[in-house]
């Protein structure tokens, strides 16, 4: 049924890349729906969160979950960067610096046009950032 009306709108599944979450509405009063679909003799269970184009979005548009993802890729590619300045041998110190300030703020900043992070994780994202500074 779901592949019939798709098709109906020019749309198709790609079995591999689907996943499901039920959004709501603030009207909606009745308990979640933990119904799972089906495509193509696959189960689709509903999670709690979907990554859609680099974007994680959760039933309740909570924005935590995607900038936490979003912090720990910048310390793993800040790890990274560090290993590239190994005392007396490396990169410059300056261009170590350029590196991760240019790097990690497009990889923090990323989803920040659509999202806004809560004062919690703007004071996490914050302080990670004045660590890359220094």
């Amino acid at each position: 049924m779901l592949k019939a009306r798709g098709a109906r709108l020019g749309v198709s599944f790609s079995i591999p890349k689907t996943e499901l979450i039920h959004w709501r509405t603030t009207r909606d009063r009745g308990p979640v729906s933990c119904s799972p679909i089906h495509l193509d003799g696959s189960i689709f269970p509903p999670k709690d969160e979907v990554r859609w184009l680099g974007y994680w979005f959760t039933p309740s548009f909570s924005t935590t979950p995607h900038f936490t993802k979003r912090l720990a890729k910048a310390q793993a590619a800040f790890v990274a960067v560090k290993r590239l300045y190994p005392p007396g041998m490396g990169l410059p110190p300056f261009l170590c610096h350029r590196l991760a300030s240019s790097l990690l703020f497009l990889i923090l900043s990323y989803g920040a046009d659509t999202f806004k992070p809560t004062a919690h994780m703007s004071r996490k994202l914050s302080s990670f950032w004045h660590k890359v500074q220094r």
